[in-house]
């Protein structure tokens, strides 16, 4: 709706559905076939009730605002009138075709649908709030304003009973308020269920005068509907008012469900034999929900059985104060007579029994089980803290393959942990962690355990290198430390300094840094056999300094030379330079037929004065730069006298030129193959061109060839 629902009814076939709503007032028809909007019509005031005349669609009666009455049908509204007083309900009776209607009068007025007039109305003694009409006696009840249930005679339109609901409720509650009857529903022909406006449901039988039940809502809000339900397992009935619609036993009263919404309900309808309902409120969408307990899904939503299927769940028995113990335990507490009464439960090999009862039992058989479990405990307490405190050392498996090198590896880490701890050095050197993760890499897991990689030591590759296994054998591990890894480092960087000069260079310093390097080596193993005591640790420090000083120098050296020997190449390169750059511009007229190479080997060799040198400079230069080109492939710019150089070029046509030679080319085409084809006029031709008829040769000439 566009902004609030009022009603909301079904058609007795169950295949449609009315629901009214504002603002503006409308009035839509519902298909439930095919889950659609059928039509809608506008209206000009709110609906207060709306009842089907018919099984389907096609006729209705609307009760509305500004005491308005409508009769629709198919084509629309069919006819309108309005009732004496503002209508509050109305009920209809099949089988007098009856329309009773209500209001803030006291009086129930009667309009015949089959004789269209208005009949004599019943005076009731208060205003009326609501009426109801049983399908099976026809008889008339009516809640008035004070709280009194009237019944009517429709034959002889007189009153057959009341009953006092307000004092019944007044006496359940013990109060003494102005209670107020708001909605009436027939269980059977003598069950009737009455709300009232300050929540309670009372139903009644119509031959006593005492209620059967007191139902109170606890939200003190005016009872809008009641529908009883019936069940085979129980009749239920369920009563709304503005803020929920609670669901609970006829019988006792018990609750069996609640549908409690944030905005206020207006009215609701339950489709026939089902759980499904619809619920108009204040809100634009109208609700609807579906509870299995009450019925099976209608027939054009039968897909919700099968969700809610998937949405029960079992409830699974707790056993939180319960303990599960077998026959033989039972034996031992010596409660296997319970066995077979309600204080076991029966399940799997053993039974669940009490917590309670199974603590009392032990603590009577078995006294001392508590000084037990707690020697237990404490025994292993100490058992645990002695594994902890025990040291056991960690051996370590060495792999099948390339067993030598492996525990080569570990020696050098540990070595090299081993100094680092003597010389109170908390950081570990370079090559100690290269060594360890070499070991522990999964990229070289393979070394170690494939056959393929596995060092042949019988191979003459590596027996090239028996001088160094003898040694390794010998002297054993190879300590590794921090200012090795400096030293070899400085003779990495000297290396790449001596790389850059000659190549006998390269092989002397080679040479030289190999010597050094064995010599180096010698002492660090003569080193490594006296014991790491602090004099020695100095003394070593000492000479290796002393050596990283000697090559440190010997490389500013020949830095400097190296410095020294570019700086000289440089000088002599600008000194070429400034040599063969000329020391002014001439000017010289060249005749057609000569040669600018010509001219300058006669007239500049003729002009110069100087020795031989000289004269060997401008002639014998060519060829000797010519040679030096051959050789190395290129022309050196600065042997090139000035000026003896010659350029040859051709002047591109414009774009225009080509255009009008390339057109002049196509119409001399063009001519001549119409030369070709032109018929020559001879001997043979004598007859002239017809002539035209009519006027057409006025003024024309025959031509004859």
């Amino acid at each position: 709706m566009p902004d609030v629902s009022n009603t909301v009814n079904i058609t007795p076939d169950g295949k449609y559905v009315w629901a009214s709503g504002n603002y503006k007032p409308w009035l839509r028809c519902y298909d439930l076939n095919n889950l659609s909007l059928k039509f809608e019509r506008g209206l000009d005031a709110d609906v207060v009730k709306l009842i089907p005349l018919s099984d389907d669609y096609s006729k209705i009666v609307v009760l509305e605002e500004e005491r308005w009455i409508e009769m629709h049908a198919m084509l629309g509204r069919y006819f309108r009138m309005r009732m004496p007083c503002q209508g509050r309900d109305m009920a209809l009776s099949e089988e007098s075709s009856d329309l009773y209607l209500v209001g803030t009068k006291s009086e129930v007025y009667r309009f015949n649908l089959e004789q269209g007039c208005w009949l004599t109305s019943f005076e009731s003694t208060a205003p009326l709030n609501c009426v109801q009409v049983c399908t099976d006696h026809q008889l008339v009840v009516c809640g008035t304003t004070n709280g009194v249930v009237e019944a009517w005679d429709h034959r002889d339109r007189s009153l057959c009973g009341t009953l006092d609901v307000g004092s019944s409720v007044n006496s359940h509650t013990g109060e003494n308020s102005v209670i107020a009857v708001t909605s009436l529903a027939f269980s059977d022909p003598l069950h009737i269920g009455v709300g009232t406006s300050s929540g309670q449901i009372v139903t009644y039988d119509l031959r006593a005068r005492r209620p059967l039940l007191i139902k109170d809502h606890n939200n003190e809000l005016p009872i809008k509907k009641i529908e009883f339900i019936k069940r085979d397992d129980g009749d239920v009935v369920a009563s709304m008012d503005s803020r929920m619609m609670k669901m609970w036993f006829e019988e006792d009263g018990s609750p069996l469900a609640a549908i409690e919404n944030t905005c206020p309900l207006n009215d609701f309808c339950r489709f026939h034999n089902s759980g499904m309902f619809f619920f108009a409120n204040e809100a634009p969408k109208m609700l609807q929900y579906f509870i299995p307990q009450l019925g099976p899904a209608p027939k054009w939503c039968s897909y919700l059985e099968n969700l809610t299927e998937e949405m029960e769940e079992t409830e699974a028995p707790v056993y939180d104060n319960y303990r599960f113990v077998t026959k033989k335990q039972l034996d031992d507490l010596g409660l296997s007579g319970l066995i077979g009464t309600n204080v076991l439960r029966a399940y799997m090999h053993g039974y669940f029994i009490d917590a309670r009862l199974y603590n009392r039992a032990q603590t009577q058989m078995q006294p001392f089980a508590y000084e037990k479990y707690k020697e237990q405990k404490i025994k292993s307490l100490i058992a645990d803290e002695r594994e902890e405190s025990a040291v056991k050392k960690k051996v370590e498996k060495l792999p099948s393959v390339n067993k030598s090198l492996a525990a080569r590896l570990r020696d050098e880490a540990a070595a090299a942990n081993k100094t680092a701890e003597t010389k109170k050095e908390k950081k570990k050197s370079k090559k100690s962690d290269a060594a360890s993760s070499l070991l522990a890499d999964d990229r070289f897991k393979k070394l170690f355990e494939s056959e393929d990689f596995e060092v042949d030591e019988t191979s003459e590759q590596f027996l090239k290198n028996a001088s160094i296994a003898q040694k390794l054998a010998a002297k054993g591990p190879v300590e590794v430390d921090s200012e090795g890894e400096d030293q070899s480092e400085e003779e990495s960087e000297g290396d790449s300094d001596e790389a850059a000069s000659g190549s006998d260079d390269d092989q002397d310093n080679t040479a030289a840094w190999m010597e050094e390097d064995h010599r180096g080596t010698d002492m660090a193993s003569d080193l490594e056999s006296v014991s790491s005591d602090e004099d020695v640790d100095e003394s070593l420090k000492k000479k290796r300094a002393k050596i990283r000083a000697a090559k440190k120098v010997e490389r500013n050296v020949q830095k400097s030379q190296k410095y020294d020997e570019r700086k000289e190449a440089k000088k002599l390169r600008k000194e070429q330079r400034l040599t063969s750059k000329p020391s002014k511009f001439v000017l010289h007229s060249i005749g057609s037929g000569e040669t600018t190479r010509k001219f300058v080997d006669e007239t500049v060799a003729a002009n110069t004065v100087g020795s031989s040198e000289t004269l060997m400079a401008l002639g014998a230069r060519k060829t000797a730069s010519a040679k030096q080109d051959r050789k190395t492939k290129k022309v050196n710019e600065d042997d090139v006298p000035f000026g003896g150089r010659e350029m040859s070029f051709t002047i591109s046509k414009r774009d225009k030129d080509l255009r009008a030679q390339a057109a002049k080319s196509k119409q001399e085409a063009h001519v001549a193959e119409r030369k070709e084809v032109t018929r020559r006029p001879n001997a043979l031709v004598t007859k002239g061109l017809k002539k035209l008829p009519g006027n057409l040769n006025v003024g024309k000439r025959q031509n004859t060839y």
